[in-house]
């Protein structure tokens, strides 16, 4: 089987990943740090991914630097048969020797304002398309749709681009109905409880068929938003059995 390659990319930094290892080089992408124009920023950036390492890698990844990411889950999910199926055109795995793909946008879907129609993939847990939405998105999405759009949510704007070539935010849950894109902390999903009226929590009202409680998570859940400094080392050693049995303890 081909080898597969996958790059992520963090607000202001390209961290390209192979299959072989997970560390990675780093490449700072430079723009100019307007938090109401994020749609420009990333305008940018996905062009400079596309422009640099289109033919290098197969997976792409964006998210900012307080997202956690298990790239060993990441890589698991884009290998398994389902995604795989899923980009070949649903219907039988690759051979390897395809000549086309399907363009695949996955993340964590929300419905904006709770719309059934307007589905996007959250930027906060981050998104991830193959080769195929990347050379839509970058070559025959950002010419021609919002070149000049001012706005701070990129997120939906991608959507609204790949919604006009028929391409959607694919489901990631897993066979549970486990989420796999996380927009918050561990321990938020661990305690949410979906209120009586869903039209008074935004979460609630954005999301789309949940769980509560451990169920809403994905045992091998890719993904957590909101991690900031020393909650982001402990994600980590938390994760990868770092942690001693006195640490455990306390």
């Amino acid at each position: 089987m081909k080898e597969k390659k996958l790059v992520s990319m963090a607000t202001f930094r390209l961290y390209s990943l192979d299959e072989r290892n997970s560390k990675g080089s780093l490449c700072s992408l430079f723009h100019f740090d307007v938090d109401d124009n994020i749609w420009q920023k990333v305008r940018s950036m996905w062009s400079y991914i596309y422009d640099n390492y289109y033919k290098e890698y197969d997976w792409f990844h964006i998210g900012g630097d307080d997202l956690f990411l298990l790239v060993e889950n990441l890589r698991l999910y884009l290998e398994s048969e389902e995604i795989r199926t899923a980009a070949n055109g649903g219907i039988y795995l690759p051979f390897g020797n395809e000549t086309k793909q399907t363009p695949l946008f996955l993340g964590r879907r929300f419905r904006y304002l709770g719309h059934d129609d307007e589905i996007f993939n959250s930027g906060g847990s981050g998104y991830t398309m193959n080769k195929a939405a990347l050379k839509l998105l970058v070559t025959e999405g950002f010419p021609n749709y919002f070149p000049h759009a001012h706005t701070f949510s990129e997120d939906t704007m991608v959507a609204k681009i790949f919604k006009k070539f028929r391409v959607f935010p694919y489901d990631t849950k897993d066979e549970d109905g486990g989420e796999r894109y996380m927009p918050f902390m561990p321990g938020h999903h661990w305690g949410y409880r979906l209120p009586k009226d869903p039209s008074k929590d935004w979460y609630a009202k954005y999301s789309i068929d949940i769980k509560e409680g451990p169920e809403h998570c994905s045992p091998r859940s890719l993904a957590f938003h909101y991690v900031k400094d020393t909650s982001m080392k402990r994600l980590f050693a938390l994760s990868y059995g770092l942690c001693s049995d006195k640490y455990m303890q306390k």
